[in-house]
């Protein structure tokens, strides 16, 4: 037994350095008056997660920690998307005027835990190891978006409790009915025992997977389960708004496929249905985010409607459909993160998360104007950048599992968020400001917009080092 723990725990220290630093960073914020000092435990326990990630095995054998997780590659990208996420939200956050400068080490410590339950949620090789990670990354996010400690912020922390107490109610519920057809919770002993079921055992099959589906929906943000999205974004600080609209997305995908892998004989069976929603969620994103006036619910249901484009990946239920889905995901990953950093410069300037606060944001910050427009551009899908890359693989994804209108669906979509996209680039560069006050962003938001702008650029420029790494990483093994 100390073996096999051993032999697990050389592959899962990225997981527990960032458990440890976690509850150190707790109390260094409690011990410390400045957050520089819960700031620079952060920073060495991700630079210490990251290094034990670089370094970690990817083992073969099926004993890690007896099977409840995999370190497999296809984990290994979620990984490294949970860490970027992570490491982004923290220079967010350290430039971050809205947080309470007392809390900040509290805030830290949580968005270390959240990094550790999206790392398992990727790695879950267990239904019950699934339900904890969802329920570490929930648990958290609701406090990180109640942080403002004001109505609008208490409101959405409400909002958003309620309905992840009642999806999470929802997936166990299904898990239950999985577990009383099956007697079993792994997900390798899962695909065995349903490829088994005919008649009425195949029905309450469908009916169990639909219900842990339902609760997986609700950490994605897919319609019909968004409608905690815009609230939630809206009332919580901007950089833990970027946090949700990108880790438990990425996380939440990985999982969604890990239990389709674990529950195959069920997909033919949800395939339309899962594909409806999949039109349905990009569709009413793309819509309603044209008549948003708050930059915060702007890209919210912008995400809800980049959500529909990723589960193109999921619905093609193909090889190239998966390395269109993580490749989608990282750049996701460089433009969101990268869109949410020029938020939090103009509400750290402004106090206002107004469109109109954006108006000639090229004259009062060219810099961070141009990059803005570079993340949308990414965004609505233009070459030569990252996001066309992504989007052109999963279109060609859905043409290739013989989904022809899924994928004209997506480029429909993607011209009607071009409008809402460009009308915000329009503010910035052909509306004049009322105020001639500049707008200069935090060293911290230097850095991370620097980042993802070079990412989102040059990757794109040069994709093909990426897609061979992704190529090498997206086949999903069940140990």
């Amino acid at each position: 037994m100390s073996t096999v723990l051993w032999e697990s725990l050389s592959a899962w220290w990225p997981e527990l350095i960032l458990s440890l630093g976690a509850l150190k960073v707790i109390l260094a914020g409690v011990w410390f008056k400045s957050p520089r000092g819960a700031l620079t435990f952060a920073w060495l326990f991700v630079a210490a997660a990251a290094a034990a990630l670089w370094v970690a095995p990817v083992p073969p054998s099926t004993d890690v920690f007896f099977g409840l997780i995999v370190c497999d590659p296809f984990s290994l990208v979620f990984r490294w998307l949970a860490l970027g996420s992570v490491a982004i939200t923290l220079l967010l956050m350290s430039a971050s005027r809205e947080l309470p400068l007392s809390l900040r080490g509290e805030g830290m410590g949580l968005l270390l835990a959240i990094g550790v339950g999206l790392m398992l949620m990727a790695e879950a090789n267990h239904l019950l190891m699934a339900y904890l990670a969802m329920e570490l990354v929930s648990l958290s996010a609701y406090l990180l978006v109640g942080f403002l400690r004001d109505a609008r912020s208490s409101e959405a922390a409400l909002k958003y409790l309620l309905f992840g107490a009642l999806a999470s109610g929802i997936m166990l519920f299904g898990m239950s009915l999985l577990f009383a057809l099956t007697g079993q919770l792994s997900f390798p002993a899962l695909l065995e025992a349903v490829r088994g079921l005919s008649g009425p055992m195949a029905s309450a099959l469908l009916v169990a997977v639909s219900l842990m589906l339902a609760g997986l929906a609700f950490k994605i943000s897919m319609v019909p389960f968004h409608m905690w999205t815009p609230d939630a974004y809206e009332g919580a600080p901007a950089a833990v708004t970027a946090l949700l609209s990108v880790g438990p997305k990425a996380a939440g995908l990985a999982l969604f496929l890990r239990i389709m892998a674990a529950l195959a004989p069920a997909w033919p069976a949800l395939a339309p249905t899962v594909l409806g929603l999949t039109v349905l969620t990009m569709t009413l994103g793309n819509v309603v985010a044209l008549v948003q006036t708050n930059v915060k619910r702007l890209l919210a249901y912008s995400t809800i409607g980049q959500v529909g484009y990723l589960l193109i990946g999921v619905v093609a239920h193909t090889a190239l459909g998966h390395e269109a889905l993580l490749l989608y995901l990282v750049a996701y990953l460089f433009m969101n993160f990268g869109a949410f950093a020029c938020v939090v410069a103009v509400v750290n300037e402004t106090g206002s998360e107004s469109l109109e606060a954006f108006r000639g944001l090229s004259k009062r910050a060219p810099a961070l104007a141009l990059s803005l427009a570079l993340f949308l551009l990414s965004l609505a899908g233009i070459p030569p950048l990252l996001g066309f890359f992504g989007k052109f693989l999963l279109f060609q994804s859905a043409l290739d599992a013989s989904q022809a209108w899924l994928a004209i669906a997506g480029a429909v979509n993607s011209a009607v968020a071009l409008y809402y996209y460009a009308n915000l680039i329009r503010l910035m560069y052909f509306v004049p400001s009322e105020s001639a006050r500049p707008v200069r962003p935090a060293a911290a938001l230097h850095v991370a917009l620097g980042l993802c702008a070079a990412a989102t650029l040059l990757l794109g420029l040069f994709p093909g080092a990426l897609l061979e790494w992704l190529s090498a990483h997206a086949s999903l093994n069940l140990l």
